[in-house]
């Protein structure tokens, strides 16, 4: 009889889930990526298998941080699957040419289909679940479905009215019972509401100092401009409430600038809000605030910043909308404002009435603090009885079972494929192929309608990673027909964050324009255009490329093939806008003309504007369409009368008289129909043109017009050497071979920005700069700090030590001159020669996040590095610090390329900090703030080697990331060096004293794996046993074990180096050129100042230390000991050894001669009355 082999039993295995969507779940700046995230994050912690498939597809590029961190160029992967690690998931993106998922192109769309059906053939899921409701995303459930698998949608906002989405989908999980009631009754159908999920790590903070009223997301479905009137108001009333405006998607200052205009005094800030940036860790945000005021304006599912709220116990102030009532219970005020405030564009204005509820609730909260304190406490218990992440991952378990019970990924999908199919059929999905398509840049650079270009416009910047381009702020462009949205050029330049672009699009031709809401870097203004400031007619055309606000000629005037396009089809009353008029434009660089307005008129009436203008392009038609269009000759005369010249021809057009279909195939264009005519500054301009000036427009005209002859001239004019930098940049020259490690050293970050261009505000970042004698040094470090270019606000605090080299003088020098940014501290005694540390002397700002640290004989190189540091951190909570490399200078020779070796240049775990399996150098350190580290330890003032401490405390908050991209720092070798300057033995016995009270720290907070891994590593360090293997006297070595003597941190030694018996124990040594070591006790002649720590043995061999007043060093010792050991002395020594014998026998409980008297051993009663 055959044996049947039995079937696996396939129940065991873990239940399996797929996550398709085109969106990125990597997306920060959006609150329903992250949800979903932290719900597949809990479901793998619960034993699921989960698999992610998306696109590189962004609500807003602010939240593609922690996706660039792992490819900042994606470019380079277009069309490709890339995997992106999150921990336990692995996300897996088909990388296309945009984040918008309205520009995701039919190909790309392809390729994400191709791969969602090989995942489902063979990850075989037991349950799909996605989000999203157009064509593609319906899909995701009719193919689910097609093979028997069970489909979850999430439903997170109130868009969802129409019933075909659903028609495939099993379970629908929403966030809130409000959402879920909303569309039974409007629908019909039934969701399940879940919750939010919050991830504590990121969103609870550790403390609260409840001092501001928060905002997050300044968007005007937020109620931005609520807020933006509540803050105004308590400006004036109540200037001493702080507020605090967190950013997300949208641009606080170009909402609080259109609010302020529209309620009549347009302001770009106000003195009470502090503006914080997008960050992905909230706990800073919520460690100082009092109240969250949420008045969003549009249907909110719930509002997961409520949530967050409740579980920081932040009382809420809300309106009466959606699920928010839902979110905080009772621990807030909800408000309902007149109906009109929910319609959009959401932007309408409260009365004085209106707002004064609001108001009146602000003040209540920050003045009655028993009132305060009341909604504080049910705010804690609404974040733990509903939005604790347990609770609501008991909800999605509960929701998921069955549907995961019908292990639906065991079946055979061809069964039910086959079923389903008319024709019987099925398909089994094989890996798909991912290839290039480059038809859409193709499409792009085609002129159509019989039309080409001998010189079109290429639709790409012209940038290259080997330059890197420097100025302050943003190149301000104004744009009157949106040309470079159209061309798609925008999109692009907003990416470099180099541009700030204001659109007029008078005739609406721009699509989605609201994707521009919010956004920092593209503004643009429908049915709106520049003119002179009076009221206009708007004439619009068959074509709409042909509408205008000048009158179309008449059709005799006309080439046929205008006749249909220019014909009006109506007159539209429409508002010009003077270039002189606009409030608020500090600057414009670059001013963009069409050749559908009046140019002239546009020109004439923004001549105080235009005075520093940079770049003036102006569309000029030789082929007329329309009256009073502009001339070449009428431009050209404007320019030489207001300090322009002309400079070329751009973008010619040309017209075809071929038939069209021919002319596709054989492309003979010969009749010029327009071009744009650049104009620059003039002669006497140029000459004059600051250094900044000149670098922005060389930045415009390479990267935008591909013009590097003219950008060299006016880069070589602002530094030589960064001219023939870009011209190896652009190939133009052959690159130098890099010199060799010995002769050049970097210079320190440069240029230097001045005070009023820093970025105000509370710092966010601390650089700690300790300094003692460093006056050849210190102006190099503090000139890399000052040239840090960042869009946050931070200070410099420089502590010196009382340093009597000039040292100060230099820091005075530079503190006069940048007030704001550095806080120097002058200490008029020398307190590191008392025990104290520059953590102990040096107190940070309350709002700072990070702190980033560089002593003052070291500097930085790169300005942009602590805004890459501060970048990756906002981005990647779970790390506590991040550093990079450095070089090694000695004099005035590069020594080394690399101060750490190349197994060092890499990320670190926890363990690997915890333990100090690593080396991080000081100079590059940027480590997140916490009450952790700033927690005052009594081991502190005993650990030389600091930074090894604070490595090992940093392990118990997160990980450690190595930053490559950051140009290495310049870490200095010189003889006054507290490390550089020392012996291998003062170091060996300096790293092995500090590695031994490590252990003391680890051992008093109970971790006792830890300590005895710095134990046995300080006595490694210091190479030798302590009792067993020692060359000591036998009845010594006795007494000693009695007192079970095996760490170092059991001995203190005052001993000469020569003389030593116990390497690496606390000892107070004297070295090798007769100076009292201070590296181990604090000692300053007899005053001798220590921790309340007790020695098991004290060892005295070299009496230097006890010349001066003998006797009280001596009862110091004995209020710190369990027993002494008196070596015998030189008899230079013996009046002093012979005070301190007698002190010591005064207290000695037994007294003991050991080694034929050579030594006295005196063993004190417990707890002895000194």
């Amino acid at each position: 009889m055959v044996k049947t082999p039995a079937k696996p039993d396939t129940h065991k295995r873990r239940p399996r889930i797929l996550w398709a969507n085109p969106f990125c779940l990597l997306d920060t700046s959006s609150g329903a990526s992250m949800t979903v995230r932290q719900m597949l994050l809990q479901l793998v912690a619960s034993g699921y298998d989960v698999q992610v498939l998306g696109a590189t597809v962004f609500d807003n590029p602010k939240g593609m941080g922690r996706l660039k961190e792992q490819f900042p160029d994606l470019s380079s992967h277009l069309h490709q699957l890339i995997k992106a690690e999150d921990g336990p998931l692995t996300h897996q993106l088909v990388v296309g040419y945009s984040h918008n998922r309205s520009h995701l192109t039919s190909h790309e769309e392809g390729l994400w289909y191709s791969q969602y059906l090989y995942m489902l053939d063979s990850f075989k899921p037991d349950v799909v679940w996605y989000f999203g409701g157009q064509t593609l995303e319906m899909l995701i459930a009719n193919e689910a479905r097609d093979r028997g698998i069970p489909v979850a949608f999430y439903l997170a906002n109130g868009h969802y009215k129409a019933p075909n989405w659903c028609r495939d989908v099993d379970l629908i999980l929403t966030d809130s019972q409000a959402t879920a009631d909303m569309y039974r009754k409007a629908v019909g159908y039934v969701a399940k509401p879940v919750g939010k999920f919050i991830a504590p790590e990121s969103f609870i903070a550790d403390h609260h100092e409840r001092k501001r009223l928060l905002f997050v997301n300044p968007s005007w479905q937020k109620g931005a401009s609520v807020f933006v009137q509540l803050a105004e108001k308590l400006e004036r009333e109540r200037p001493d409430i702080e507020l605090e405006v967190v950013e997300a998607r949208a641009d606080w200052s170009a909402v609080l600038r259109e609010t302020t205009q529209r309620m009549g005094k347009q302001c770009s800030a106000l003195s009470n809000v502090t503006i914080t940036a997008n960050t992905s860790d909230m706990r800073g945000p919520y460690s100082r605030a009092r109240v969250l005021v949420a008045p969003s304006l549009w249907w909110e599912s719930s509002g997961r910043v409520l949530a967050e709220a409740m579980l920081n116990g932040i009382p809420a102030l809300i309106t009466n909308r959606g699920g928010m009532p839902e979110m905080i219970d009772g621990a807030g005020i909800a408000f309902d404002f007149p109906k009109v405030c929910y319609e959009e564009p959401y932007q309408h204005l409260l009365s004085e009435e209106e707002l004064q509820p609001l108001v009146d609730a602000v003040i209540s909260f920050f003045d009655d603090e028993a009132l305060y304190q009341d909604y504080v406490a049910r705010a804690w218990q609404v974040g733990k009885e509903k939005h604790h992440l347990n609770r609501a991952t008991d909800r999605l378990l509960s929701a998921l079972t069955p549907l995961v019970r019908l292990r639906a990924g065991n079946k055979d999908f061809t069964i039910n494929q086959k079923k389903r199919h008319r024709q019987r059929l099925a398909s089994q999905a094989t890996k798909p192929k991912f290839k290039v398509d480059n038809s859409l840049q193709q499409l792009v650079s085609v002129k159509s309608g019989g039309q080409q270009s001998s010189e079109t416009q290429a639709n790409r910047l012209w940038l290259t990673d080997d330059f890197a381009w420097q100025f302050k702020g943003k190149v301000i462009v104004l744009d009157n027909r949106a040309s470079l949205i159209k061309s798609g050029l925008a999109g692009q330049m907003a990416a470099t964050k180099a541009f700030g672009i204001v659109a007029f699009d008078p005739a609406s031709e721009v699509k989605d324009a609201k994707q521009y809401e919010g956004s920092e870097t593209i503004q643009v203004f429908q049915h709106a255009l520049l003119g002179d400031g009076s009221a206009a007619t708007l004439y619009a055309c068959v074509a709409p490329e042909m509408t205008s606000t000048l009158t179309p000629l008449p059709a005799e005037k006309l080439p046929k093939r205008h006749h249909l396009g220019a014909k009006p089809l109506a007159e539209l009353p429409i508002s010009s806008i003077a270039l002189d008029s606009i409030n608020g434009l500090e600057s414009l660089d670059w001013l963009i003309l069409d050749e559908l307005s009046d140019a002239m008129a546009i020109l004439e009436h923004g001549k105080k504007s235009l005075t520093d203008t940079l770049l003036i392009q102006a569309r000029v038609p030789f082929q007329l369409t329309h009256e009073k269009q502009p001339s070449l000759a009428e431009l050209q005369h404007w320019a030489s009368r207001n300090n322009f010249r002309f400079y070329r021809f751009h973008n010619l057009r040309h017209h075809s008289h071929l038939p069209e279909e021919l002319n596709a195939r054989s492309p003979c264009a010969t009749e010029q129909e327009s071009a744009d005519v650049l104009f620059l500054p003039s002669h006497e301009r140029m000459a004059v043109l600051g250094d900044e000036n000149k670098t922005k427009l060389a930045f415009i005209l390479s990267t935008v017009f591909a013009a590097h002859d003219i950008a060299f001239e006016l880069i070589a004019e602002v530094s030589q050497e960064k001219a023939l930098e870009f011209l190896e940049a652009q190939k133009i020259l052959p690159k130098t071979p890099a010199p060799s490690s010995g002769n050049t050293i970097p210079p320190p970050a440069g240029p230097s920005i001045p005070q009023n261009e820093h970025v105000k505000g509370e710092p966010v970042v601390s650089v700690v700069c300790a300094t003692y004698n460093h006056v050849d040094f210190i102006e190099d470090a503090i000139k890399g700090f000052v040239a840090q270019k960042t869009d946050f606000p931070f200070e410099v605090i420089i502590h010196d030590d009382a340093s009597t080299d000039g040292t100060q003088e230099v820091i005075k020098k530079y503190a006069r001159k940048y007030p704001e940014l550095i806080r120097p501290i002058y200490q008029i005694e020398n307190q590191y020669s008392q025990g104290k540390r520059v953590g102990q002397l040096v107190k940070v700002s309350n709002s700072t996040k990070y702190i980033a640290s560089c002593e003052g004989d070291d500097y930085w190189t790169d300005s942009n590095k602590l805004q890459l540091q501060f970048d990756f951190m906002e981005s990647n909570p779970e790390y506590s610090v991040c550093y990079h490399n450095a070089v090694v200078v000695k004099g005035d020779k590069l020594i080394s390329q690399s101060k750490l070796p190349g197994r060092e240049k890499r990320d670190f775990s926890r363990e690997d900090l915890l333990l100090n399996n690593c080396f991080l150098l000081t100079l590059s350190r940027f480590c997140r703030k916490s009450e952790v580290l700033a927690e005052s330890i009594p081991e502190r003032v005993r650990v030389s080697n600091g930074d090894n401490l604070t490595i090992s405390r940093l392990g118990l908050l997160g990980k450690g990331k190595y930053l490559d991209g950051i140009n290495p720092a310049v870490y200095r070798q010189h003889n006054q060096s507290v490390w550089s300057s020392k012996s291998s033995v003062d170091k060996s016995l300096m790293l092995s004293n500090s590695l031994n009270w490590i252990g003391v720290f680890h051992e008093r907070e109970g971790r006792k794996k830890v300590s005895e891994f710095y134990y046995n590593k300080s006595k490694a360090v210091a190479n030798v046993g302590y009792i067993e293997n020692k060359e000591i006297p036998d009845d010594l070595r006795n007494k000693l074990g009695r007192l079970k003597i095996g760490k170092p941190c059991d001995i203190l030694e005052f001993s000469s180096l020569g003389n030593l018996l116990f390497k690496g124990s606390n000892n107070a040594v004297k070295s090798g050129n007769g100076d009292i070591n201070t590296f181990v006790i604090d000692m300053d002649g007899v005053d001798f100042k220590t921790p309340a720590k007790h020695y098991k043995v004290a060892v005295v061999s070299d009496y230097s230390c006890f010349s001066d007043k003998p006797e009280k060093l001596a009862r110091e010792v004995v209020k710190i000991s369990s027993s002494v050991v008196v070596m015998s002395p030189e008899e230079k020594d013996n009046v002093v050894c012979e005070k301190i014998k007698k002190v010591f026998s005064n207290y000695a409980k037994k007294t003991y001669l050991l080694d034929n008297s050579s030594m006295v051993f005196y063993l004190f009663e417990k707890g002895v009355k000194v």
